[in-house]
């Protein structure tokens, strides 16, 4: 009997017939095969990539990825190299402004802050031996200060005095502002070579003051109100301690005002008390004057009478050598044995006064020879005349401080301060040939290189006795330590000029204007080199 028939086939019994049926499963020729018709560019890649797996290659954009990845390895080494050699002398070359911006945003760049050459001034061959020092400090003056003038009478001017201390103001009224007064400065005796019985007698009487200040008893304390602290900024204390002295009587103006006329370049390292002064004289409505030779006792009775008084001292901020600086006094405390300052960069103390303890007070003021300024209304003035007593004459602070640096000096022979002090009070006397003397021994004993960054006493003695080169070593001296000071510059020019080199001064002084283009004695030295009328600096040495 035939099997019924279902019409499947059973696959044992099956004939395998070769498909045409493209993709079908059970005619497949080769098993785990795909017989598809794949066009020839993705064949090609798809081949390319197997081979390239199999010999374990990059493909090309691999290969281009990193070529450019090495191109840019190479560069950046390239440009570290350069950066390593040249970033360094970049960095030194600029302003010192911003070479502290990036120290503080990158500390470990202060090891690339540009170094001075030296920590104290270099001392020069051939200056003046001990035994003339010692004649100095024996050296009297018996010449009597001139007598005060009666207060009810007119007073002498208040013009202003140059880079010379030694230029008498003339006018018609007022406190005179600074310099001697006198027409003449009264010359100090040079006695012959002492015998060492009068060495060891000590320095001898000194003169006794014609008027002393007013002798109103003084509180214990008193304390200024009515002003306003800014903090400083870059470099600008002498600008910003006279802004806050100003705000006293109503000055609305910042700091930055006050330097533009100060110091119109930035980088200026130094504003002296006449430029400070000066400012305030020909700007805003009230007055101002400075004297050398201050005491305690005669700041005490300004701040008592409602007198601001700045001065300027040394300061020694943390990881910092010696530099000059300028506070303002607001109030003073016996009892707690300090004065009281607005500080523009130590602070104020909240508003109430830094203190600031007697007991070094003095110590820092006289590296300054103890200059201070008084600020003032003009309608004051009378008021102001008795507190001063003699100090009303700029020659009777300069006397004062000469005696104190003399004493000084005679009990410690090695004190540099009390050398400096004495060359600059003679400088302010007109004794030029003396005040090279002290200078020498001052310098002998090694001075803070930033010394003729602020007082220029030693050019200008040096310039007068004819020792023009060594004002030209000493103002080189500070070019390698800053070339911010437009009176390095001034001084340079001066003697260019003195030795008939016109061109060359003419560029010193338009580089001393360049930093300072307010900086009158180099205007005034400028024009008298262009118009022929320069005189030439006697060499009575």
């Amino acid at each position: 009997m035939a099997p019924h028939n279902t019409g499947k086939h059973a696959t044992s019994e099956s004939r395998r017939v070769p498909s045409q049926v493209r993709n079908d499963y059970n005619h497949l020729g080769v098993p785990g095969s795909l017989d598809l018709p794949l066009n020839d560019a993705r064949r090609g890649r798809a081949r390319r990539r197997v081979q390239a797996r199999r010999r374990g290659g990059i493909p090309a954009w691999g290969k281009a990825l990193l070529a450019l990845g090495g191109g840019a390895l190479a560069f950046g080494i390239v440009a570290l190299v350069i950066g390593i050699i040249a970033f360094p002398p970049f960095f030194r070359n600029l302003e010192p402004r911003y070479q502290q911006r990036l120290i503080d945003m990158f500390p470990p760049l202060d090891a690339l802050r540009p170094t001075v050459p030296f920590e104290v001034l270099p001392t020069l061959g051939g200056a003046n031996d001990n035994l003339d020092a010692q004649q100095l400090l024996l050296t009297q003056d018996t010449t009597p200060l001139a007598e005060t003038p009666d207060p009810n009478a007119p007073l002498a001017s208040d013009d202003i005095a140059t880079d010379s201390p030694t230029m008498t103001p003339t006018g018609d009224s007022g406190i005179p502002v600074g310099a001697v007064s006198t027409p003449e400065p009264t010359m100090l005796p040079t006695y012959v070579a002492p015998t060492q019985a009068i060495v060891d007698a000590g320095p001898g009487p000194t003169w006794t003051p014609n008027s002393a200040p007013t002798s109103v008893p003084l509180p214990a304390a008193f304390k200024l109100d009515g002003f306003r602290y800014e903090q400083q900024g870059w470099n600008n204390c002498g600008p910003t301690t006279m802004t806050m002295a100003l705000s006293h009587f109503g000055w609305s103006e910042n700091q930055y005002t006050a330097a533009a006329w100060m110091k119109p370049h930035s980088e200026d390292k130094n504003v002296s008390p006449w430029q400070m002064v000066r400012f305030v004289n020909e700007n805003s409505g009230v007055k101002a004057l400075y004297r050398y030779g201050g005491n305690t006792t005669l700041l005490k009775r300004l701040i008592a009478a409602r007198f601001p008084v700045v001065i300027e001292e040394s300061i020694q901020p943390a990881e910092e050598g010696w530099m000059g600086h300028y506070t303002l006094l607001i109030g003073y405390d016996d009892s707690q044995q300090h004065f009281l300052l607005y500080d523009s960069y130590l602070g104020s103390g909240q508003g109430q006064g830094k203190p600031h303890p007697y007991s070094i007070f003095d110590e820092n003021w006289r590296h300054f020879n103890r200059v201070f300024m008084v600020i003032y209304e003009p309608s004051r003035e009378m008021e102001l005349r008795e507190v001063l007593g003699d100090y009303v004459d700029p020659e009777f602070g300069y006397r004062v401080a000469l005696e104190t640096s003399r004493a000084e000096a005679a009990k410690n022979s090695a004190d540099k301060w009390a050398w400096f002090n004495m060359g600059t009070s003679l400088v302010g006397l007109g004794d030029f040939d003396n005040a090279a003397i002290a200078f020498d021994q001052a310098l002998d004993l090694g001075l803070p290189f930033r010394m003729l960054w602020y007082q220029f006493g030693p050019y200008e003695a040096y310039f007068k006795t004819g020792r023009f080169n060594d004002v030209m070593a000493y103002t080189n001296a500070t070019l390698g330590t800053t070339k911010y000071v437009e009176e390095t510059y001034y001084w340079q020019g001066m003697v260019l000029a003195a030795q008939g080199e016109r061109s060359q001064a003419l560029s010193k002084f338009d580089e001393a204007l360049r930093y300072n283009k307010n900086f009158y004695p180099a205007q005034e030295a400028k024009a008298q080199v262009e118009n022929g009328t320069f005189q030439v600096a006697s060499a009575s040495r």
